[in-house]
């Protein structure tokens, strides 16, 4: 496969591709195709997250000189989460890319959130590997400096469920906000879970995710609007 337009993008060239195409190789892919023939990129996630930890510190610490620990953490960990990286992960198009099992690609595998954030930071180590610490802060900076912008400006929000809950308390509202798992379904190394939320009996919206929790909060994110539409407008 031709990776020259994503390592553009990307914003770094590889020495040697072999560690990007392991890169892109889900676990699904290793297991239909012979793990001893392949490696997921599993490995190399976790050695991005580390990368990934550091390099954004790193950034807060020179974009925000009079930040306190305690503010610097919270912002990283707005900034170093899977949201933001499926987002850039979708920006760089790293879902055509990816590796996966049949099962998984035709559940839309290639555009799952935590699938394209893994593979994201299977990238960052993969060029850690192949360029050295400074190739891989450089490729961080490029790619999440506006994500990181967005976060110390305060325009990301991702504790959806906890937003909805505060904001069914406020200008007089007192609405109870109930989560419902209405379905369990697929293998189980796939599951996907069913959640509606209601305000009182009155139902919001209805979501899916690979987690209760996801599903949860997923649900409130399009149930917020729905919120304010119905109680707010």
């Amino acid at each position: 496969m031709d990776y020259s337009r994503f390592e553009e993008a990307l914003g770094y060239k590889f020495k040697d591709i072999s560690l990007l195409e392991t890169a892109f190789t889900h676990t699904t892919y290793v297991f239909e195709n012979g793990g001893e023939h392949y490696e997921s990129n599993q490995r190399l996630e976790f050695i991005g997250d580390a990368i990934l930890d550091v390099a954004v510190g790193r950034i807060l610490y020179d974009m925000k000189p009079m930040a306190g620990e305690g503010y610097l953490t919270k912002m990283r960990a707005t900034a170093v989460c899977e949201q933001s990286f499926a987002e850039v992960a979708r920006e760089l198009e790293l879902g055509k890319y990816l590796k996966l099992g049949k099962g998984e690609a035709q559940s839309g595998g290639a555009d799952k959130a935590s699938s394209l954030a893994d593979c994201f930071e299977s990238v960052v180590a993969a060029v850690y590997f192949d360029g050295g610490f400074d190739a891989a802060f450089d490729v961080v900076t490029k790619n999440l400096t506006e994500t990181i912008q967005k976060a110390v400006n305060g325009e990301i929000f991702l504790d959806y469920k906890s937003r909805l809950l505060e904001i069914a308390q406020m200008k007089g509202n007192q609405h109870e906000i109930t989560f419902k798992i209405l379905d369990e379904r697929g293998p189980a190394h796939n599951l996907e879970f069913e959640c509606a939320v209601y305000a009182d009996d009155i139902f919001l919206a209805k979501a899916c995710g690979h987690s209760k929790k996801e599903a949860e909060q997923l649900c409130a994110k399009a149930a917020i609007a729905r919120y304010n539409d119905i109680f707010n407008g």
